[in-house]
């Protein structure tokens, strides 16, 4: 059986053996359900955007930010430590470094959901119909 060569596209053409960025910049994007994050919470998709249900989308962003930013608080605090009283037998009374570190926490979550609501609102296509 014979074959024939591959046939050269120009710049502007559909054939694309290596991905580059300038494929952005003419209409390629992600599809996605659950974004991939970077290290500072930001997509790392191209030009994302969400289908699937809504419901779903925003439930799995919210629990993807709000664990990473949680998880950035108390990266952030490892040098805080608590330990016994003065006497040696602890206490029952929450510590106020952990109880400072707990608002902490629910602070960088409740921020993190608001940004989840925000970006599959912003971006949130329909259930993939198309």
């Amino acid at each position: 059986m014979a074959t024939s060569p591959k046939k050269e596209t120009p710049d502007t053409g559909v054939t694309q053996n290596k991905p580059t960025a300038a494929a952005a910049e003419h209409g390629d994007h992600d599809r996605i359900v659950m974004a991939s994050r970077r290290a500072d919470g930001s997509m790392d998709q191209v030009r994302p955007e969400f289908i699937g249900d809504k419901e779903t989308a925003v439930a799995a962003a919210k629990e993807q930010l709000a664990v990473q930013a949680v998880s950035a608080v108390d990266v952030a605090a490892r040098g805080v430590s608590a330990g016994p009283t003065d006497d040696g037998t602890g206490s029952s009374e929450p510590d106020a470094e952990v109880k400072a570190l707990k608002e902490a926490h629910d602070k960088a979550k409740e921020t993190a959901e608001s940004q989840a609501e925000r970006e599959v609102e912003q971006l949130h296509q329909g259930l993939g119909d198309r």
